[in-house]
């Protein structure tokens, strides 16, 4: 996953954080959710737990562990668990407050569908946001599908983020659940097998998936990061990635399933049904920190699509419509007590 390219920037095709890895994991088949689930800890019992200042890592910076076993805020503040996002899909429409619509054609990756916001393509009913994919001619594309973005309403750094998801498996359906920083800084000089170059923002400063799953492998969870790498010989960066191995889940086609990161200043862990599919230290070892930032101490907003072609196998008309069905996305994070 990458964000769009500037028009100017030439076409090429860049290697894909999410193709499948030659060892495929097959970390356990867990039963899906039937209902919310709520934050959890990865370093200990309690998600406020801890025996050392390590264990509070993955909290707030600057968090620590106090004496009585709790990670407090670096003032000595207790953390609290706070749900900060907490989208149901309850209405008829979309909460514009939380999110809005990418639109148009050929905007990453090659792909074959024009995003658009129609209610033929992007619909809120019964509790679920469904956004569905049609073989149809639209702006210029053979397809139309959906995609939603929190992108200037709602982006955040750290806590843990979490959607139920049904995702369908026609022909070139690749359904993503992802993050691209909000604000990215300047532009850098990147450079690509090995050219050609182009002045862009990605991945220089980060691209974070919380699941994509690509109907060329049924059942495949891809999870983990794309950033940038220094490179002396072009002076500029090259595309770096982090992922784990691919996670397997039973009937991609059949039941919801829930996905889920935990991101804190320094580590990720990403969890498919409860079960841990992924971790990730922060910074990466070849991390580029454009500027002297660490892009993954930035906020973030978050995308939900359904994508066709592109880093997926060619979609085939005669599979769709297809459909991805959300039942909620949630983000908690760890604040001082009030």
């Amino acid at each position: 996953m990458h964000d769009a390219r500037p028009w100017s920037r030439p076409r090429h095709n860049l290697p894909s954080l999410w193709r499948p890895v030659l060892c495929i994991v097959l970390a356990g088949f867990a039963s899906s959710g039937c209902g919310p689930s709520g934050p959890r800890s990865s370093s200990s019992t309690h998600w406020l737990r801890c025996g050392t200042d390590p264990e509070c890592a993955n909290l707030a910076v600057g968090a620590r562990c106090e004496k009585d076993g709790f990670c407090v805020a670096s003032g000595g503040t207790r953390l609290v668990q706070s749900l900060v996002l907490d989208e149901g899909f309850s209405g008829t429409t979309l909460d514009p407050a939380t999110f809005g619509f990418e639109t148009g054609f050929d905007l990453r990756n090659a792909e074959a569908q024009a995003y658009t916001d129609r209610a033929e393509n992007v619909r809120v009913e019964g509790g679920e946001l469904v956004i569905t994919a049609r073989a149809e001619a639209y702006d210029g594309a053979d397809f139309t599908s959906g995609s939603v973005t929190t992108l200037g309403r709602q982006a955040l750094t750290f806590g843990r983020f979490e959607v139920r998801l049904r995702m369908p498996l026609g022909r070139g359906c690749s359904s993503a659940f992802w993050m691209l920083p909000e604000a990215p800084g300047m532009p850098v000089n990147t450079c690509v097998d090995p050219t050609p170059c182009y002045s862009g923002t990605w991945p220089a400063w980060g691209d974070i998936v919380v699941a994509n799953h690509q109907s060329q492998n049924p059942g495949g969870i891809l999870t983990g990061v794309s950033y940038g790498t220094w490179d002396d010989a072009v002076a500029g960066v090259r595309h770096g990635v982090a992922m784990g191995p691919e996670y397997m889940i039973a009937a991609p086609d059949t039941g919801w399933h829930v996905f889920a990161l935990d991101w804190g200043p320094e580590r990720m862990e990403w969890y498919v049904d409860d079960v841990l599919a992924n971790s990730l230290l922060l910074p990466p070892a070849d991390l580029y920190q454009p500027d002297g930032q660490n892009p993954f101490h930035r906020p973030f907003h978050l995308k939900l699509s359904l994508a066709l072609g592109g880093l997926d196998q060619a979609p085939a008309a005669g599979d769709y419509p297809q459909e991805l069905r959300a039942d909620y996305v949630r983000v908690w994070q760890w604040l001082p007590e009030e």
